[in-house]
């Protein structure tokens, strides 16, 4: 291993210097032989399933690597926000070549044979000039290396991510290289997902916080209210999956007799209805303002009896002109109510995770509320045919060619392959991460041809009907009972905190955007010196930033994704060795940022005053609705 590369990995990867060291010192069996081309020049060949499969050309690597490259730049637009990993880097001819092509480009370097890994290091210097933008090199000495360089690597999500792998690693290490692509386009898709879902409700999930707390301090707090009391008792979660159809007389059986309580989840709760069943609740938390929708029918024909519980952060216009009682839940993604509001007895206030499916939060909130066994219902998390929803959903269309041709296949609760697509996926994986992780849950799953969902066994509601519900449990007046009463001093408090805190992000405001354009004049006068003072001084104005509460609780949850690049993006920018356009970058990103978070300061005000008002009424109230 030349001297540099020691140097370079104690720095910057001790623990793979130290694996590195390991295996040299256990050479005796080697399956990777190093060999002189026709060119003079090296090449790698392994011994695989009695035969040799060579890493790189046996007559010409580097006119091979051109090639590689030469593909590439063909296919891809590469500039400065792209990324690059190279996957099986064999003696790195093709990772000198693109470095040569595209210097300014970053990348990583990924490798999963350890022998192989040694032998570049024999012919490639780390601190030369060719790893200038080297970000992250990794070697797979166990299986647990993968997903950590994937934790790294994800916060690059920004930029144009591209994984560029030498042809035959693909044949000589075919099983870690079908494992690593299939993991990375499963965590690159999630991110993005979760990225993509993050920018869509980002500002709705605040606003509908806000809005929504009205409602929250007039209805009672399910989990505060009831957390434990169903041991023993059995709930059924309907979904509007296509096999719900084949159990209404079954869930009728059910509400007709009492023998589970029913909580219908999103859309179900139209089907039900559609066939004159109404459920014990329905839930939602959809921060969309589609979700209304749902509700529609409910409020269109006034159906007072069918009891709604939602998280505190569902789209706003969900809850205006509901004709029958509300119950809430605080979500995680409210961070105005765990802000403002605190328990009168000082019990902690029970904070629903959010999930990418109602049926998740449910199950959560079902488990907290003691339920002993949960029966999934309608929970298809696949397709039937064109099917995608259950009957009575006015807004369900079939699925499209393209949705089919596009669709994953995945076991069914009887072992057969079923189609989906990556939404369901999703949500099933979440479903069974909850189920792993709540002790002592018992979910039964009687979706008929459903996707199979871990930790859950399959029987069919009408074999549990004649084995299991043999008695009348429900309680028809289970809602009723103590309604929430919140701390009305502690949430003066706050009100007069937050008061204090906008006025200071006003005035952070101002100092921040006076502080970038002192910076954009020393960039012109090319007074770099001046320059580099003004960037500590706005490094401590985001840091007020961060530490204000009125950032924090709303403009900051608001601007997630954007502060998240503004983050991911700082240390690039103060590694730029350009002053100017380091300066210029600077002045740009953060100018961005800022304008962003003040037209949300002066969108939010009247929001902020008319939640204000409502706790202000709450607190002088000589009483609250229940108490």
């Amino acid at each position: 291993m030349l001297i540099d590369n020691i140097v370079f990995l104690k720095e910057n990867s001790p623990i793979l210097y130290e694996e590195l060291k390991k295996s040299e010192e256990n050479t005796n069996e080697s399956k990777v032989i190093l060999e002189d081309t026709k060119t003079s020049d090296k090449t790698l060949k392994i011994e695989k399933d009695n035969s040799m499969i060579y890493l790189h050309s046996k007559y010409n690597p580097l006119r091979e690597a051109e090639s590689i490259i030469d593909n590439l730049g063909e296919r891809e637009n590469i500039d400065e926000d792209t990324y690059v990993i190279f996957y099986g880097i064999g003696l790195g001819y093709h990772i000198n070549v693109f470095a040569g092509r595209y210097p300014d480009v970053e990348f990583s370097i990924y490798e999963p044979s350890i022998e192989v890994f040694c032998h570049f290091l024999e012919y490639n210097n780390l601190k030369s000039n060719s790893y200038r933008k080297l970000d992250l090199v990794q070697c797979e000495y166990n299986p647990k290396i993968m997903e950590d360089f994937f934790k790294t690597i994800i916060k690059k999500i920004d930029k144009k991510i591209i994984i560029i792998d030498l042809p035959s690693y693909s044949s000589a290490f075919k099983e870690n290289h079908e494992i690593f692509f299939k993991r990375f386009k499963e965590v690159l898709t999630n991110e993005r997902k979760s990225l993509h879902t993050d920018y869509a409700f980002q500002k709705r999930w605040i606003i509908n916080s806000m809005k929504n707390l009205k409602e929250v301090l007039s209805t009672p707090n399910i989990i505060l209210e009831k957390k434990g009391e169903f041991k023993g008792k059995t709930a059924v979660l309907v979904a509007a999956g296509p096999s719900l159809n084949d159990e209404i007389e079954n869930i009728r059986y059910i509400k007709d007799n009492g023998l589970a309580y029913i909580f219908s989840v999103g859309s179900a709760v139209n089907t039900l209805i559609y066939n004159n069943i109404y459920p014990d609740a329905a839930c939602t938390y959809d921060p969309a303002a589609f979700n209304q929708n749902v509700f529609k029918t409910i409020k269109d024909k006034n159906i007072c009896n069918v009891p709604m519980i939602f998280g505190s952060s569902v789209g706003y216009e969900t809850l205006e002109n509901y004709p029958g009682d509300k119950y809430h839940m605080i979500t995680s993604q409210d961070s105005v109510a765990s802000y403002f509001l605190k328990n009168v007895t000082g019990e902690t206030i029970n904070i629903v995770q959010d999930a990418p499916s109602i049926a998740v939060v449910t199950l959560q909130l079902l488990y907290t509320l003691g339920f002993s066994n949960i029966l999934l219902v309608g929970q298809n998390l696949g397709y039937r045919g064109k099917e995608r929803y259950s009957e009575g959903i006015s807004y369900s269309k079939e699925l499209t060619d393209e949705e089919i041709s596009n669709g994953l296949w995945v076991k069914d609760v009887y072992g057969n392959e079923i189609l989906t697509n990556e939404g369901f996926n999703s949500m099933r994986r979440q479903m069974e991460n909850y189920i792993k992780i709540l002790p002592n849950i018992n979910v039964i799953n009687t979706t008929k041809g459903g996707a199979q969902i871990e930790g859950t066994e399959f029987k069919e509601l009408k074999g549990i009907i004649k084995t299991t519900l043999d008695e009348k449990i429900v309680d028809k007046n289970w809602l009723n009972g103590n309604k929430t009463s919140y701390d009305k001093e502690y949430m003066e408090s706050q009100v007069k905190n937050m008061d204090k805190s906008y006025e200071n992000a006003l005035k952070i405001n101002k100092e921040y955007k006076s502080i970038l354009s002192k910076i954009e004049k020393a960039i012109n006068n090319r007074n770099y010196t001046q320059a580099e003072k003004f960037y500590i001084k706005l490094d401590k104005e985001l840091r007020r930033i961060e530490n204000n509460e009125f950032y924090k609780k709303f403009i900051l949850p608001m601007n997630r994704v954007q502060y998240k690049v503004l983050a991911d993006n700082i240390d690039t920018l103060n590694a730029e060795k350009n002053p100017y356009g380091k300066g210029r970058r600077i002045v740009g990103n953060f100018r961005g940022f800022m304008n962003i978070c003040t037209e949300d300061i002066e969108m939010l005000e009247p929001i902020y005053n008319e939640m204000k008002e409502e706790i202000l009424n709450y607190t002088k109230s000589s009483s609250v609705r229940g108490e």
